[in-house]
């Protein structure tokens, strides 16, 4: 077969995720459509092992509340039969919001899944993660989910002005692609209307104060941070308290509310993208590093936020993606009395934790004049922080506190220069680059070979390792198109446009890896797998 005949015998499609409207489906609702035009704005990974599908509320008998992502807008890569597979299966599935039927009898009720992620991110109004499904077996989704290499995923409640229209999924494979994902989503359903934060209209401070007095309280924090993030190089520095929301009819919410942050204009990357979308995270009392410094009271310093098992729904997004130190300080201002402030600072593991936190902590006394610590205690005094050990089990638990300000403070001055000259020396030899480990950029690709493999009238989506073999290659490719294993077959590829080249050993492997890897703005291989004889 000649290079003319092997063209003629490519498909006419692009590999490239795209968005869809079911067959059958006309786009007749105003909501749905802005969904599937906010879907097909998403670019980021078109080719990756990613599905993005919405789920909307419905009642299907009287009291019976679901999930159901049937006739709904979808984006997958239209050649990647696995993710194919795993979309045909989820329109067959609800997910179960209430459950309330008095008797009545529900059709293929082995069908609703209950107490799932989906629902409860629709209940609470805020994002559910799951970074690893396979803590999860059991359910028919996720079952199916990983069999079709969906390690993960997130569920993002999605918002008109009217309220909850229902949640988008976005399962993958790598849940550092997370967040990239997650910042084009919400970027591209503010464009069309539709938000992923609940309107909080009716938010309001746990603790009952005055307006002036919070007002006074957030000038003094809005130029502390300031001062504190540009002086010692941090990445960024923000500030949360409680709120609750209050609703005509319904019980109060224990929210946290985020006061102004402050971030060093280059080096907050992902960090910055994720917090700048979220004024208010659900709150609950001991759980995450804010949870539970504002329930001891006790600051906290964890050495690497990516290891850290304890940060739930949206904030596991952010333990996804970055390798950073973070510490946490409870304060109280005399202007709002018994209000609990969290101060949160992220800066990259290679510093000093010891002498910047301590330069940290002289920094914001000087600018935080009403402010002490929760206990009653003067910034700058003696302070034990929970040094959180990341390793030693998935609760999350702390081992010796570190002291800090010990009675003898003369390493605290010394500390603080230190970290100064250090800070100065680090901005100088990366400037322009991040200060922070994203784990998108150093633990690799999904993976490194990305082909598009036809046969006959059949294609495929393989993701190959640079690390294979050329035997591998072969049994990959015989597994995927279901080959007689003792089979022979022809292969040919194509990198650049132009010229197809045989594929008949490691040499040539190694050599199309290499053209690929080389080869700028080319995403994938052209693969065409032929019998012997043709």
């Amino acid at each position: 077969m000649g290079d003319d005949d092997v063209t003629n015998a490519w498909p006419k499609i692009v590999p490239d995720r795209k968005a869809f409207w079911p067959r059958g489906h006309k786009p007749c609702d105003v909501v749905k459509e802005k969904i599937l035009s906010a879907f097909r704005n998403v670019k980021s990974f078109p080719l990756k092992r990613i599905i993005i599908q919405f789920w909307e509320p419905l009642e299907i008998i009287a009291g019976v509340r679901v999930l159901s992502c049937f006739g709904n807008p979808f984006a997958l890569s239209p050649v990647n039969y696995r993710l194919r597979k795993y979309r045909s299966h989820c329109v067959r599935y609800y997910y179960a919001i209430i459950l309330n039927h008095d008797g009545l009898e529900v059709d293929h009720p082995d069908m609703i899944i209950s107490g799932a992620p989906p629902a409860t991110a629709y209940l609470n109004l805020f994002p559910e993660v799951v970074l690893d499904l396979g803590l999860h077996r059991g359910t028919p989704l996720v079952d199916l989910a990983l069999e079709c290499e969906l390690n993960c995923f997130m569920m993002i409640p999605v918002f008109s002005e009217a309220g909850c229209v229902g949640i988008v999924e976005v399962s993958m494979r790598i849940p550092a692609d997370l967040l990239v994902i997650f910042n084009d989503l919400k970027r591209e359903l503010k464009e069309v209307g539709l938000c992923i934060c609940p309107p909080w209209r009716f938010l309001r401070p746990y603790k009952a104060l005055g307006d002036g007095d919070l007002t006074l309280a957030t000038s003094e924090i809005r130029k502390a941070l300031q001062v504190a993030v540009q002086s010692h190089a941090i990445t960024l520095g923000q500030v949360w308290m409680p709120y609750e929301s209050r609703r005509c009819g319904m019980m109060s919410r224990m929210l946290l509310g985020k006061l102004p942050g402050y971030w060093v204009v280059n080096p907050a990357g992902v960090i910055e993208l994720f917090f700048h979308g979220f004024h208010c995270l659900p709150l609950k009392m001991g759980e995450g590093l804010i949870g539970r410094t504002l329930a001891t009271r006790q600051p906290h310093l964890c050495r690497n936020i990516h290891k850290l098992s304890d940060n739930r729904g949206v904030l596991a997004v952010l333990s996804a993606n970055v390798k950073c130190a973070s510490f946490l300080i409870c304060l109280r201002s005399s202007h709002t009395g018994e209000v609990n402030y969290v101060f949160e600072f992220f800066w990259p593991q290679t510093l000093d934790h010891l002498a910047l936190m301590e330069a940290l902590l002289l920094t914001l006394r000087e600018h935080l004049p009403s402010f002490k610590y929760a206990s009653g205690a003067r910034l700058g005094d003696e302070l034990l922080v929970v040094d959180v050990d990341n390793s030693s089990s998935s609760s999350g638990s702390a081992s010796t506190p570190l002291k800090i300000f010990p009675r003898n403070k003369s390493r605290a001055a010394v500390g603080r220069k230190r970290t100064r000259a250090s800070v100065v020396m680090k901005r100088e030899s990366i400037e322009g680059q991040s200060e922070l480990t994203n784990i998108i950029n150093s633990e690799g690709d999904d993976d490194d070979l990305i082909i598009f493999a036809v046969y006959k009238v059949d294609y495929r989506l393989l993701f190959l390792p640079s690390s294979s073999t050329y035997d591998n290659f072969m049994e990959k490719i015989k597994q995927e198109f279901e080959l007689n294993p003792a089979g022979t077959y022809k292969i040919k590829y194509k990198v650049l446009p132009g010229e197809w080249y045989s594929l008949t050993d490691g040499t040539c492997l190694k050599s199309c890896i290499s053209s690929y890897r080389t080869s700028k703005n080319i995403d994938h291989v052209k693969l065409l797998v032929l019998a012997a004889d043709d």
